[in-house]
């Protein structure tokens, strides 16, 4: 059962190539205490090559690997448990950039990537390849029976946005045998790109168009590794994700008392639907957190959401058709759901910074809130009596990421300028030095 998400993130052939896989496969693969590692892809063309690198890379320094072939993450890592491994790997394209690979390791865990001396495994002791077939059925059957069968009943129409290098559609399969339509759409590029944390702005326009002039119930845009998604109700209206967590933590919190994790970036909205029962904490450590407090639900931006109940991981097919359920057991639509939940005007933007400074900045910024509710948990969160400021690190880019929410949009565009202005500043003082 994984409890830790580690991301490495680069450019194809630059940054990350095949030799720089080989190496990390036999750095994780002498670090690991299981003998047995699951691995898996998207349908991209490099993530086959890396992932192929990787993959030997473990062999050599003494592990046994499983290959999924094209694969999600929720499809693999539902497999752990049944497979005796307590390490998953996937690789697949970025979603912030097309020319970038992205490679996830899931583990209970986490492990240290530093640069150290492997050991190579003696001939006799290399680890061997396996490849697994038909492990779809095992997860279809299993996802069915945590799903009311209310969504049947309602024969929902469902717009699916995909990236072209996407792994098989599971979830049209999974919503045909539940008695719903689904209108598929294959999209390229980067899914986040410059609008980070929300999805591609094309993407969102081509699902919502569809799903308006068809009147389907709603749409969703889904990334390869499916641990994202993004919810379009049936106006074509795109759902923020503090919605969709307020949503989801009403759910279980109507027949349980809690917890529900999410991250520092967790909307004052959340908070108020989980009234106190919600636990706070970094972005890196929302995974590992839902299972250490034993949650009944837990979340994050940008449309990544857990399912405890079903399995300790972001689960994106999951999430569609909890939603689904949701939907159905309420007799409502998306939108009439979404707009139940408390909503306060939010601006969230990012700045350029460095890495070298990213530390400096922050300490900064505290020295000069000192005296206010600050947390500093990851980055500084300021609480006032008007709304909250945000402000963070980029996990992989030389950004900080701002978020700003408070009771009117005239406070938070007010607040935008004075926080805008004061980075500015207090960056200006870095490069100085």
């Amino acid at each position: 059962m994984a409890r830790y998400v580690q991301d490495i993130r680069g450019s194809v052939n630059r940054d990350i190539d095949c030799s720089f896989a080989l190496n990390l496969g036999m750095l994780i693969g002498d670090y690991v205490s299981c003998r047995r590692v699951l691995i898996g892809r998207d349908a991209h063309t490099p993530s086959q090559m890396i992932k192929r690198a990787i993959g030997t890379g473990l062999m050599a320094a003494g592990v046994d690997v499983i290959d999924f072939g094209v694969a999600t993450v929720p499809v693999i890592h539902h497999h752990m448990e049944r497979l005796d491994s307590h390490l998953m790997i996937n690789v697949s394209r970025s979603p912030l950039r097309t020319d970038e690979i992205n490679i996830k390791l899931l583990s209970n865990h986490e492990i240290p990537l530093e640069q150290r001396p492997t050991v190579y495994a003696d001939l006799n002791q290399l680890g061997k390849l396996r490849y697994v077939n038909n492990y779809l059925d095992s997860y279809i059957k299993s996802i069915l029976e945590f799903i009311s069968p209310s969504v049947g009943k309602h024969e929902f129409m469902v717009v699916l946005g995909y990236d072209e290098g996407s792994p098989s559609n599971i979830e049209a399969d999974i919503l045909n045998r539940l008695n719903c339509q689904t209108i598929n759409i294959t999209f390229r590029g980067s899914l986040f790109g410059k609008n980070f944390p929300l999805a591609n702005a094309s993407s969102i326009s081509m699902i919502a168009d569809v799903v308006r002039s068809t009147g389907a119930d709603m749409g969703v845009i889904l990334d390869n590794d499916r641990d994202t998604i993004f919810f379009i109700d049936e106006r074509g209206e795109l759902i923020r994700d503090q919605t969709v967590l307020s949503i989801f933590a009403d759910h279980y919190l109507k027949s349980s008392d809690g917890p529900v994790v999410s991250s520092v970036v967790a909307s004052k909205s959340l908070e108020n639907v989980t009234g106190g029962r919600l636990i706070r904490t970094s972005v890196n450590d929302v995974l590992n957190r839902v299972y250490t407090e034993n949650a009944v639900f837990g979340g994050d931006e940008p449309g990544m959401y857990i399912f405890p109940e079903f399995q300790h991981c972001y689960d994106a097919t999951f999430a569609l058709l909890k939603m689904l359920e949701i939907m159905a057991e309420r007799n409502m639509t998306l939108h009439n759901l979404a707009s139940r939940m408390e909503r306060y005007s939010r601006v969230e933007f990012s700045m350029d910074c460095p890495n070298e400074f990213k530390d400096s900045l922050i300490e900064r910024l505290a020295e000069h809130f000192r005296g206010k509710k600050i947390e500093l948990i990851d980055g500084i969160r300021i609480e006032e009596s008007s709304g909250v400021v945000l402000i963070r690190p980029s996990r992989f880019e030389p950004l900080i990421r701002i978020y700003i929410e408070s009771e009117s949009s005239e406070e938070t565009q007010k607040k935008s300028r004075h926080i805008m202005n004061l980075i500015k500043s207090k960056m200006s003082d870095l490069y100085g030095e």
